[in-house]
């Protein structure tokens, strides 16, 4: 009986990973009203596995982002957080336009 309920609990647990979504977010702002995206791009990235185990956490900011992509003068920030199997998997993206 135990053996059942552990198979069926296992099974279930797997069934709703199965069918939980996956999200993108994206979030950014001008630093000024009229400011220009820029030619240069530059991005930092983070993920997280079960909120716990972080890769490069530290790096991923925006003087990080900038300086992956040569950018003296940022003009404008945006952040995409992707999510998957409901946060099991979080991968944060800072991505910086400028010149």
């Amino acid at each position: 009986m135990k053996k059942n309920f552990a198979s069926f609990a296992a099974a279930t647990f797997i069934a709703a990973l199965s069918l939980t979504s996956c999200a993108t977010i994206n979030s950014g702002a001008a630093l000024g009203e009229k400011a220009p995206i820029g030619q240069k791009v530059g991005e930092a990235q983070s993920t997280y596995i079960l909120g716990i185990i972080s890769s490069n956490g530290q790096q991923n900011n925006i003087k990080k982002a900038a300086e992956n992509g040569g950018i003296t003068k940022v003009s404008q920030v945006e952040y995409i957080d992707q999510s998957v199997f409901g946060g099991l998997y979080v991968k944060h993206t800072t991505r910086v336009y400028g010149e």
